[in-house]
């Protein structure tokens, strides 16, 4: 996953660039097919403006200016057409007449710059030079992670986790095994201790010898006095 977040940004950057020198190439092929082509008709300068893109690195700031045409002719059907351009003179003003050229049978690829326009072939080149660049810079950065970068860090991490000490297995506490009692076996056969017959020497009639009448007088044998000697504290 690491891998693929770092290698689609420079993927996506060397795409924009492939785009660029594409694009960069088939206005090349157009220009001179216009230019080759010798269809040559006149044509009217409508409009002109400018854009201007101004770049910032760090303190210091510089900008560029591009000129933009609106240009209108009549196709050799009696169309009128209009089609705008960048990178025309900047001697060229509204109202002035200019020499249109287009491929045979393709107006809508006009174009009102010259035939072997020098700004525009240097303006060209310095821009496929630079896409290139940028697109091999973009492959080369792939190409040194892939072959350098990962192989050095996958190094790197096997190292650590060599080097780590590995924490044990933890163990599960060992579970005491409780033997149950065993059941107690049945005896083999009835007591032979239990008494037999019928058991005897049961009184057969009532006791005897209870006091008969009440008592004649208080009883006797008490002491008469106090012992001798007096209490002993």
């Amino acid at each position: 996953m690491f891998d693929i977040v770092i290698l689609t940004l420079p993927a996506l950057m060397a795409a924009g660039g492939i785009a660029g020198i594409v694009w960069a190439v088939v206005r090349m092929r157009r220009l001179r097919a216009a230019w080759h082509s010798g269809i040559e008709v006149p044509g009217r300068c409508l409009r002109l403006y400018a854009t201007t893109v101004t770049r910032r690195q760090g303190a210091h700031r510089s900008s560029s200016t591009t000129l933009h045409h609106v240009y209108e002719f009549t196709d050799g059907d009696g169309r009128h057409r209009r089609f705008e351009e960048a990178g025309g003179s900047a001697t060229v003003i509204e109202g002035d007449t200019v020499v249109v050229r287009y491929p045979q049978g393709r107006p809508d690829r006009a174009t009102a710059l010259p035939p072997g326009d020098a700004r525009t072939r240097v303006g060209m080149g310095i821009l496929l030079v630079f896409l290139s660049l940028f697109v091999a810079g973009c492959v080369g950065f792939g190409v040194f992670y892939l072959s350098v970068f990962k192989p050095a860090k996958e190094k790197v991490t096997e190292r650590i986790e060599d080097s780590w000490p590995s924490a044990p297995a933890a163990t599960p506490p060992a579970t005491p095994q409780v033997t149950p009692p065993a059941p107690p076996s049945p005896p083999d056969g009835p007591p032979g201790d239990l008494p037999t017959g019928v058991p005897s020497g049961f009184p057969t009639d009532f006791p005897t010898g209870f006091p008969t009448g009440f008592p004649s007088g208080p009883p006797s044998g008490f002491p008469a006095g106090p012992p001798s000697g007096g209490l002993s504290r």
